[in-house]
């Protein structure tokens, strides 16, 4: 497919990675993504290919064996816009590799020497996936935790349930979420620990994840019960993330999968009109225009938001990404129904990419929060109060 993209855009990552991405993408992942949706499954295949490409690694700095490429770094687009490559085919799999990159991320910042040897460096020789896991049912703050940490000699007794884990952590590890049993300001009471497998008193259950879209990325409930954590399985003080504004640098990766899902599925359907001769119907027409420049305003408000982090401006480049990612979620939205109007209804039985693009999208949008990104935006901007970092 040949998606045109603006010249700023074309400048904006690592061109070879990019092209090397795209061909292995649109050459052998759309065979594989209805197999992996009907069966709720890991995408491993479309991940090794990652893998051997540096892409499971991506935000890692590149003396540690990454690519170096983060929003806090000097190249802040290649990992972005290599997510939203993937997404334009299967966003599953863009999930699974933002998610272990996050994990890659803070383990290769935030940790010890000993922790990279341990947990990042394997990261770079053999294909793996970890977890991020905040979400847990009935949380009354993104910081403040069910999930316990009880201090002892040599680490800590950790309880809990966690949900929503992509990837779990059978196939690398898992930084788990944990308030400090105690304390009372999330400053303080934040913790980060990292269960990987054999760990006792460590299960999964994966029969819980059985979406109608995003498939392609289990996420499993992890029990932690009475599990012991020891200081090379810390990440980081007590309230590194929160204070580091961490969950903030996350806002661009939700917005290039929102980007490359819509995006995958409008070439789909102009590929498709042109293929049965539609592009003569003026009415065809009008509503391919509409959302070729619905498109377009997504794709600039996404490479603005990039080009915010290259500023240094965290706040700013927070709410940037914040408007970028409510921007693109509402023009994917509203394209995707003209889309379906346009293809029509043969297109969208199972054996067309169509319906799992939609599904996909419906389902991860949810994750944007619409209320919250608008109320956030307009304190801002009525100088009242307000933490950007406050959304996945």
């Amino acid at each position: 497919m040949n998606f045109a993209e603006t010249p700023s855009l074309s400048r904006q990552g690592n061109p070879d990675v990019l092209a090397a991405l795209e061909s292995v993408v649109q050459s052998r992942f759309p065979a594989r993504e209805r197999e992996y949706h009907d069966a709720a499954a890991m995408p491993f295949e479309n991940l090794q290919d990652l893998f051997e490409l540096g892409l499971l690694t991506a935000t890692v700095r590149k003396e540690h064996g990454g690519l170096g490429s983060n929003v806090m770094s000097a190249d802040p687009a290649t990992f972005l816009q290599a997510m939203r490559r993937v997404a334009r085919v299967s966003p599953g799999t863009a999930h699974c590799m933002q998610v272990q990159n996050h994990v890659a991320w803070a383990l290769d910042e935030l940790g010890t020497d000993a922790q990279r040897e341990r947990f990042v460096k394997p990261m770079t020789q053999k294909m793996s996936v970890s977890s991020f896991v905040g979400s847990e049912a009935g949380r009354k703050h993104m910081y403040v935790l069910k999930t316990t940490a009880k201090k002892v000699e040599g680490g800590y007794i950790v309880n809990g349930n966690k949900n929503y884990a992509t990837n779990g952590y059978e196939n690398g590890v898992a930084i788990v979420f944990a308030t400090i049993e105690g304390e009372t300001e999330y400053f303080k009471s934040h913790l980060m620990v990292i269960v990987e497998p054999g760990m006792e008193g460590l299960s999964i259950n994966h029969d819980w994840y059985r979406p109608t879209g995003m498939r392609v990325c289990p996420s499993p409930e992890i029990y932690l019960n009475d599990v012991f954590i020891d200081e090379l399985h810390v990440l980081g003080e007590p309230g590194v993330y929160p204070r580091g504004r961490w969950q903030g640098r996350f806002h661009l990766g939700f917005t290039a999968n929102y980007l490359g899902m819509i995006e995958g599925a409008y070439e789909w359907v102009r590929q498709s009109l042109v293929e049965r001769g539609r592009g003569k119907d003026p009415f065809v027409q009008l509503r391919m225009g509409e959302a070729k420049t619905q498109l377009h305003g997504a794709q600039v408000v996404f490479e603005n938001a990039i080009d915010a982090w290259r500023a240094g401006d965290v706040q700013r480049a927070e709410l940037i990404s914040m408007q970028a990612k409510s921007i693109c979620a509402h023009a994917a939205l509203e394209m995707s129904h003209t889309l379906i109007m346009l293809a029509g209804s043969t297109a969208l039985f199972d054996e067309f990419p169509l319906a799992r693009l939609i599904r996909d999208l419906n389902t991860h949008i949810l994750h944007v929060g619409h209320d919250k990104t608008a109320q956030i935006v307009g304190a801002a901007e009525l100088g009242e109060s307000f933490d950007s970092t406050l959304q996945r």
